[in-house]
């Protein structure tokens, strides 16, 4: 996630005080474009997005590679919504203060900006939300929060003209105050839940600290790279942090903490640039228009993949339904929402019209199945989801959402674990660290008999998964008596 420390915007009063606000707000109109695997929604000009983009695909370009540690990227979408500044508040963001922030889940990645902020602040918070989707998709390790935001903030400062690249300056709206000084001490050992990672007050020197700090032991001081990696390489293994360090670094934290000190206070800092082979030229990548009515759709599922139990939810469900409520992909949405216990709707007609199965309108079948998983589990529709599915999930790159919908319909079902496996099999190889799938084909390889494969599927787990809890379980399930032959 990340702060702005430019412009506080905060949400008059709670959405259930405001009966001021109508029932149909105007949201706008969006447009979209694709640059390489990225796809952009946006409310921005076209000229402000197409910069976006640009700068993206330059960036991805230039640290793509040198910023993936593990595994090869998956293959789902990334969407990127560069959102307005109402909408963004009051519908999508977690709490008051940010800017941007990224959600990542085994079917998409998505990055989500206010672009009613400066566009310098804009192009930092993508570059910040794409270095946290690389992370998060590349890496198993389970990194501290100062080192997550620092690295982000740092390769945020990318700034590309024309061919040539400039990297590590200071990113625009990052900002470090010495009289607020975070002690070095405190830094490593702040969590997320911690106010300095939460406060709109406190997290942009947090922010900034960080940055500083990550500035300063990967790129400023070289001689620091090798103590750094013992000591996050022995904080994912479980060490107690101060034992970490004391075993990694030459010196104590109050040294480090003068050191860091210095550095900011003295300003100057490794700032590197390049010519890059030739210019990223984005300009003839067509942009699509959205209507409004489309854009409230598309908002409304953002706000549902963001926060599925955001009291917004329902003030964005009214406003689909009042203009739409007889379409079959309103009614579908709708009742998707519903499902998490925000209010009702009745949707039977459309389950049993789209159990007959089929692959037409597919969003509409994997939002429908959806609310029929999510409540109250009845057989008969646990079965009409399974139906809904079952057509989604052929070919080669099958709708990752729609395979993990179709496994938990499958398992409550008792379907065949054979079938089960075959459906499953193409997309672990698309979703590497997808546990929940992991964990389904393993207890079908174990169904249908095979405890080779069933070992085979939970040592996969302790090696994709970020959660030393699920890692410490799959290994026990790989160990236990009944998977030895």
């Amino acid at each position: 996630m990340r702060y702005r420390t430019i412009v506080t915007f905060l949400v008059a009063c709670a959405l259930s005080l405001c009966p001021a606000w109508p029932a149909r707000a105007a949201h706008g109109s969006w447009r979209t474009m694709t640059t390489g695997h990225f796809t952009l929604f946006s409310t921005m000009g076209d000229a402000d997005t197409r910069q976006v983009a640009r700068q993206l695909q330059g960036f991805e370009q230039t640290f793509g590679d040198a910023l993936r540690t593990g595994d090869r990227m998956p293959d789902t979408p990334t969407l990127i919504y560069l959102i307005g500044a109402r909408d963004f508040n009051a519908y999508l963001a977690p709490r008051p203060g940010l800017g941007g922030f990224f959600v990542s889940t085994h079917a998409y990645n998505l990055m989500v900006i206010n672009a009613d902020e400066p566009f310098k602040y804009v192009r930092v918070a993508v570059l910040h939300e794409f270095v946290h989707y690389v992370q998060r998709n590349t890496s198993t390790m389970n990194f501290p929060p100062w080192y997550m935001e620092g690295n982000a903030e740092l390769f945020s400062g990318f700034d590309l003209t024309k061919d040539r690249m400039e990297f590590g300056k200071l990113p625009y709206g990052v900002h470090i105050n010495l009289k607020q000084w975070i002690p070095v001490e405190r830094l490593l050992a702040v969590k997320q839940s911690d106010p300095e990672y939460q406060s709109e007050t406190l997290a942009p020197q947090f922010y900034g600290e960080a940055w500083a700090l990550v500035h300063y032991l990967f790129f400023d001081d070289k001689t620091l790279l090798a103590p750094t990696s013992r000591y996050l390489d022995a904080t994912n293994a479980g060490v107690p942090e101060p034992e970490a360090f004391a075993s990694s670094f030459p010196f104590d934290k109050a040294e480090l903490d003068q050191r860091l000190r210095r550095f900011v206070a003295e300003g100057r800092i490794l700032v590197m640039h390049a010519t890059l082979p030739e210019e990223v030229v984005i300009d003839a990548l067509p942009i699509t228009r959205i209507d409004a009515a489309e854009s409230a759709m598309m908002l409304t599922r953002l706000a549902l993949r963001t926060n599925p139990y955001s009291p917004a939810l329902k003030v964005l469900a009214a406003e689909l339904s009042s203009e739409r409520p007889s379409d079959p992909a309103v009614r579908a949405l709708c009742a998707r929402i519903a499902a998490h216990g925000l209010f009702k709707i009745q949707i039977d007609d459309l389950a049993d019209r789209y159990a007959a199965g089929g692959s037409d309108d597919a969003q509409v079948r994997i939002d429908i199945a959806d609310a029929l998983l999510t409540a109250p589990p009845k057989n008969m529709s646990t079965a009409k989801a399974l139906a809904m599915l079952s057509d989604l999930i052929q070919g080669d790159t099958p709708n990752i959402e729609a395979v993990e919908l179709w496994m938990q319909a499958a398992e409550r079902t008792g379907t065949d674990p054979r079938q089960i496996i075959a459906a499953l099999e193409p997309v672990r190889i698309r979703a590497p660290h997808d546990t929940a799938i992991l964990r389904s084909l393993a207890r079908a390889a174990e169904s249908a008999g095979n405890k080779e494969q069933a070992r085979g599927f939970y040592n996969e787990i302790i090696l994709v998964s970020s959660m030393p809890g699920e890692r410490l379980w799959a290994q026990k399930q790989a160990d236990s008596r009944r998977l030895q032959h």
